[in-house]
Order: C-alpha cells, then structure tokens, then sequence
C-alpha cells in the first residue's frame, strides 16, 4: 500500500527552509487578468539564483532533517504558487498566491 502525503507550506515557511526568496513573475493574459507563478529562488544575501527543482530540494532535506519526512522517503512533487487573477487598480504583493504543496509516498 502506497500512502501521500501532502504538506502545505506558506511562502514564508518556503523561504526560510530553501535560505532564498520566491521570485514572481506577471504575464499579462488580458487586459484584466494576470498570471503570477514561481519564476525562481533568489539566494539570500546574494544575487545567485536556485531553479525550483534546486529551491525545493533544499526545502525537502531541511524537512526530512527536522524529521517531517522520514529518511527513507527519496523522491517528492511539489506545486508552485500560479494564479490567474483579475487585475486591480492596485495590485499589491498581498495578492501574491501564498501557497506551496509539496508530496510524496511512503
């Protein structure tokens, strides 16, 4: 029997686990709609960027580390923040996706 798990993390959590800030980017489907997704990881204190898989694997070992994930777990999938939305008149980085979920079998 295979069981998931999926572990939901905010930005934040993200951020501190991976050592690197969430990089977004906007395109710009409509005049009213907007698409914000994960573009990268930028390094703290650095102008070094991490690709997601990079970012994300160092969120998963930081998780097995803390015991969230048991050792013998070798492979995960994750989801990035990505949303359509419609474009305020203010568009402000609250109106950033919020949410990463991370999986995996045991």
């Amino acid at each position: 029997m295979n069981i998931t798990t999926f572990i939901e993390l905010e930005n934040q959590e993200v951020e501190s686990f991976a050592g690197a800030k969430l990089v977004f980017a906007q395109e710009q489907i409509e005049e009213n709609i907007v698409e914000t997704c994960v573009e990268c990881f930028l390094l703290e204190d650095s102008k070094t960027t991490l690709t997601m898989e990079e970012g994300m694997e160092k969120v998963f070992h930081r998780l097995q580390q803390q015991g969230v994930i048991p050792p013998n777990v070798k492979d995960f999938s994750f989801e990035m923040p990505s949303c359509e939305r419609l474009k305020a008149i203010t568009d402000k980085e609250l109106d950033i996706p919020q949410k990463v979920i991370l999986s995996y079998m045991a």
